[in-house]
């Protein structure tokens, strides 16, 4: 019987290789490349750490255009797009620099 599981993709192989990876230009794909992983999923959709350097990443499911971003110690925030996201080379939060502009 088949899932209703969201994060379930149809199974291909290519010279006996199955690929895991989110697909690339996904959301997914952006928030791993800038060092988050998988948190948790509840009822608002998905959360997505780095409590390294205190940033959450909250998006409403895995076709989600827009992902919230927020440092964990000031709990300032925003929100951007996919495409916006895939624009950034690092994310900067209280944890990783502090005061040091």
């Amino acid at each position: 019987m088949a899932s209703e599981n969201e994060n379930t993709t149809t199974v291909t192989t290519e010279d006996g290789i199955l690929d895991l990876r989110p697909p690339k230009g996904s959301l997914v794909r952006q928030l791993l490349r800038l060092g988050l992983t998988f948190d948790h999923k509840d009822a608002s959709g998905e959360t997505w750490c780095d409590y390294t350097r205190g940033l959450s990443a909250t998006f409403a499911d895995r076709q989600a255009t827009d992902v919230t971003l927020a440092d964990m110690d000031t709990r300032d925030e925003t929100t951007i797009t996919a495409s916006q996201l895939a624009t950034v080379t690092e994310i900067k939060t209280w944890r990783s620099d502090g005061a040091g502009d």
